[in-house]
């Protein structure tokens, strides 16, 4: 063997005992300050009056903006649309159409002469509509051969309630 490796194997073993002692030298020396610090507020404060009680820990409140509650759900709630977006309809059948979105697709007569309407919206189901049925926001108000009438009720910008009629005809007409 070289003695030169010898030697580099020394000073890799100088190294290493060094960064083991050193961190603990400087923290030593780090504490032993602090330690003599101490003493000296301790005796100013002896001489202007009794200590101060302990300071409790700053409590974080929780709601603060860097912490979070876990148990919160983190889903925003969204808002009941209203004006221009339309009445919320959750009723099955045809209590859930809008008049807006309805499309006449034909109209019909019954065996007891009464017309009756087969209307679809977006969602590509028909329905069949009569005089007086009840739809989300009006009712159907006369049915004739070629169109049908609904009475549309509506609330304006300063929240009266408002009521027009809307007249749908058959695409064919």
């Amino acid at each position: 063997m070289h003695p030169r490796r010898e030697d580099e194997g020394d000073a890799m073993k100088a190294w290493i005992v060094w960064g083991a002692i050193l961190p603990g030298i400087l923290m030593g020396g780090i504490v032993l300050a602090r330690a003599q610090a101490a003493p000296q507020v301790s005796a100013a404060q002896g001489q202007a009056g009794p200590p101060p009680p302990a300071a409790a820990p700053p409590v974080r409140s929780p709601a603060s903006p860097r912490t979070r509650d876990p148990f919160r759900t983190v889903l925003v709630k969204k808002e009941a649309p209203t004006g221009a977006a339309g009445p919320v309809c959750t009723q099955p059948g045809k209590k859930s159409l809008l008049i807006g979105q309805l499309q006449i697709q034909g109209i019909a007569r019954s065996v007891d002469g009464q017309w009756i309407a087969v209307v679809d919206n977006k969602t590509k189901r028909s329905y069949f509509l009569r005089e007086k049925d009840e739809v989300c926001n009006g009712v159907v108000t006369r049915v004739t051969e070629e169109s049908v009438a609904f009475e549309e009720r509506s609330t304006d910008s300063s929240g009266r309630p408002r009521n027009r009629e809307v007249i749908k005809r058959l695409a064919g007409n």
